[in-house]
């Protein structure tokens, strides 16, 4: 029965359906034959509008079954169908649609077998049309069918069934025979492993090769046909990696998967000829790039362990220019020196590998002598590891510490006085054993322990009496030696000099500091004569007067430089960018150029800085370029217009972002990282790290860094962890110079000269004060000592006071 739509199908429904009586869900499914699916939802439909009843009544041995009733039926009616309450529940009409289709389909069945009963065969459409039936089971499905070659179907068991079943096995047979003779002349032409063109193959077979053949004959890339496995296969697998490059083992095995044999051994590592396996992994040919120059380096790797070995045998200690021959074989044999069990040693400046084999020790002592002019004693004995014999003759700095009673840093001054000899092992310092045990009994030590004691600029300042900037210029002009640099708690560097050296220029510094003195007049009178007119300081507790306000600047369109215009083309292009230049010369103009270009496009971007203070200042910035609707900022403590097209955050936020909610990350076309040079941070770098490796594949960098020397350095890390090259461009001009001024206690900005001069002024008032101070103090301790001595007079009942001065005693 045709139906249009749900609403024809409810008034066929209500037609169908008598007045008098209720039917059965089954029957009236069997009469309007439609889809149990379309049917069901419909009366649902029915119920819920209260236009049918439903009920699940009670009916002898079938069980439950589904009624439907018009409103009109009886209540006696009703009550004759069975036992059961009758309502408008839509949920009793919710019988399973599978058990509906299958009687609708046995129906169905039943009805095409009897109607192909007489053996006349019908097409689809004449079944249909016979049946009445919109929709039929698939006719090819049903086992008692047989469709003919006119496209008609008739029963298996009929006059024309039979004689097509007939045809098909003798067709099966003659399709058998013809496969079997295919595989054997398939066999004849490809068992000896060579390679034949289409033509010639189908020319052999007399046609096409058929479907279902099992000889394993395969298409090279080529377009020639060979046996898998075969030496023609694995020669145009050879020639695929030669065009295309390595591949790695999944790739390999993906696409050459039918060669089982040659994927076997390469995954088992065990090469076949050609096909090379390269350290990382991936699968080439000795007559690539990569291939031949992995080759050449095992040739050198082998050649470089004989003779490695050889040496061993022959010498307790070597250097690594007796193994290799050519300078760049040094970081192959440098490895493999290690994996042998050799470690570094330096003695007297000359660096040496022990060899891992046994030596005698007197052969040790004379060939250590020999390369370093060390003198050991020692006497033949037991074979042993010349590593071992250097243990066995030395300690560490800890061990020698606490055998003379020392901190290790007063060991460590000690050996860079050459009082003590060390040397470096495997990366450690050690001391020779019999040295140790000599110094411990000198009388002297701790002398000479405090002469080596490193002192900061402060506190040399006060042995001599003077001040740090004082022994910082004894250092430049080479009167004192500095020894190594400690950082202070502001951050800042300082230098270390020698108790000892302090000691030794005591006597003569006064002679120096009035050396510097004269100096300094003698550049005061030059300078006076070459430059009569010298500006005047401005009085102490006055401001400078104001600079000249400078010209407004030129309207009309702003002309990038040529960095700004070759980073802008790269970011427009669609490329990842990193731009590194001094300070002031308009890298922020770039990332304008570049949000206005993908906020045009309807896309978002995100700005990040490292700080929350520059964050807000970029945000105050870009709302006054792109507008207060265009641009929000999102901090751990503020969050302001979050969904704008252009986002400024901190770095972290972002990382965040990339973790917690990738998905929200797909309109972002463009990420900019300001002062991206943070990554070397030690403590916050991994946040542009992390942000840079998880961030969505989509989304593209550019990074504004002020000058770093290993700029390409990270550009290449990014390539490779984005899968991308990324566009370094390199300014090294600087816009704005830096200019270096001295401000004074009183508010005074000096150049260098004059705050040398202000410095030395300040020196001199500060000595007179103290020399001052330090008479007046002896001066009443005189008058104090006076005073009491005569006390002590009077108490005794001796002689009256004496006439003589008392300054004698």
């Amino acid at each position: 029965m045709a139906v249009k739509d749900k609403e024809h199908l409810k008034m066929i429904i209500l037609t169908e359906l008598p007045e008098d009586r209720p039917v059965k869900l089954v029957d009236l499914a069997l009469k309007l034959k439609q889809r149990p699916q379309v049917l069901l939802s419909v009366l649902q439909s029915l119920v819920a509008n209260r236009l049918l009843k439903v009920a699940r009544l009670q009916t002898g041995e079938a069980g439950e079954t589904v009624w439907l009733a018009r409103n009109e039926v009886a209540e006696s009616e009703l009550a004759k169908a069975g036992e059961g309450e009758w309502g408008y529940r839509p949920q009793l009409v919710a019988v399973r649609q599978k058990q509906l289709a299958a009687i609708l389909g046995d129906d169905a069945r039943g009805k095409i077998l009897r109607l192909l009963g007489d053996g006349q065969p019908r097409t689809l459409t004449q079944i249909k049309l016979a049946l009445g039936y919109e929709e039929l089971p698939a006719l090819r499905n049903m086992e008692q069918l047989i469709e003919l070659p006119d496209g008609s179907f008739t029963l298996r068991t009929s006059a024309a069934g039979k004689a097509e079943m007939d045809r098909r096995r003798q067709e099966y047979k003659l399709l058998e025979e013809k496969q079997a003779q295919q595989e054997r002349l398939l066999q004849e032409l490809l068992g000896n492993g060579q390679a034949v063109s289409k033509e010639e193959l189908e020319q052999a077979l007399g046609g096409p090769i058929l479907p279902k053949i099992k000889y394993p004959v395969i298409r090279l890339t080529s377009g020639l046909y060979a046996q898998a496995d075969s030496s023609a296969a694995w020669q145009d697998a050879a020639n695929y990696l030669n065009r295309s490059g390595p591949l790695t083992m999944e790739d390999f095995v993906r696409k050459f998967r039918v060669h089982s044999t040659l994927v076997a051994n390469l995954r088992s590592h065990r090469e076949i000829p050609p096909f090379v396996i390269l350290p990382d992994g991936k699968i080439t040919t000795s007559y690539t790039v990569e291939g031949a120059a992995e080759l050449s380096q095992r040739k050198a790797r082998q050649e470089i362990k004989e003779k490695m070995e050889e040496i061993f045998r022959q010498q307790p200690f070597f250097n690594v220019s007796q193994i290799i021959e050519q300078p760049e074989q040094r970081e192959i044999a440098v490895k493999m020196i290690e994996a042998a069990d050799s470690y570094r040693v330096k003695i007297n400046g000359v660096g040496l590998w022990t060899s891992p084999y046994l030596h005698g020790p007197k052969k040790i002592a004379q060939e250590l002598k020999r390369l370093t002019g060390m003198h050991l004693a020692a006497e033949e004995g037991q074979e042993l590891p010349p590593l071992t014999w250097l243990a066995l003759h030395s300690m560490t700095v800890p061990e020698a510490a606490h055998k003379l009673k020392l901190t290790e840093e007063d060991i460590h001054n000690l050996c860079e006085l050459e009082v003590l000899t060390s040397f470096r092992l495997a990366g450690g310092i050690r001391l020779w054993r019999e040295e140790v045990k000599d110094i411990k009994y000198r009388p002297d030590l701790h002398k000479i322990v405090k002469k080596a004691t490193k002192l900061t600029t402060g506190e040399a300042a006060d042995l001599l009496n003077t001040t740090p900037d004082r022994i910082r210029r004894l250092i430049r002009e080479g009167y004192l030696n500095s020894v190594g640099e400690v950082e202070r708690e502001n951050g800042r560097v300082g230098l270390l000099v020698r108790r000892g050296d302090i000691q030794a220029i005591e006597e003569k510094f006064p002679s120096i500091e009035h050396e510097w003195s004269l100096a300094a007049k003698q550049q005061r009178r030059e300078a006076a004569q070459t430059a009569p007119v010298r500006k005047e300081k401005p009085p102490a507790g006055k401001k400078r007067p104001r600079r000249a306000v400078a010209p407004p600047p030129p309207t009309g369109p702003v002309e990038l430089d040529r960095f700004q215009q070759q980073a802008v083309e790269a970011a427009l292009a669609g490329k990842n960018v990193l731009v590194a230049a001094p300070t002031g010369t308009g890298k922020t103009v770039i990332a304008e150029r570049l949000i206005q270009a993908v906020i045009e496009r309807g896309k978002a971007a995100v700005y990040t800085s490292p700080l929350k203070a520059l964050s807000n200042q970029k945000f105050v910035d870009f709302r006054n370029v792109f507008g207060h609707d265009m641009v929000g900022l999102v901090t751990g403590d503020i969050s302001i217009n979050p969904y704008a097209p252009l986002l400024i955050m901190t770095t972290e936020i972002f990382r965040n972002r990339c973790f917690s909610e990738p998905e929200g990350l797909a309109d972002v076309a463009c990420v900019v990282f300001d002062e991206i040079h943070y990554l070397d941070d030690p403590e916050r770098g991994t946040a542009w790290e992390e942000s840079i490796i998880f961030a969505p594949p989509h989304i593209k960098f550019l990074g504004l860094s002020a000058t770093v020397p290993n700029i390409q350095e990270i550009a290449n890390w990014m390539g490779e962890v984005r899968g991308e090259k990324v566009e370094v461009v390199l300014e090294t001009n600087r816009a704005v110079p830096l200019v270096i001024n001295w401000l004074s206690s009183d508010g005074v900005i000096m150049d260098e000269d004059e705050a040398r001069d202000y410095i030395e002024e300040a020196v001199r008032k500060r000595s007179e004060q103290r020399r001052a101070e330090r008479e007046a103090a002896k001066e009443a301790a005189r008058e104090e000592g006076n005073y009491r001595e005569g006390r002590r007079w009077k108490r005794r009942g001796g002689a009256r006071r004496s006439r003589k001065s008392l300054d004698r005693y």
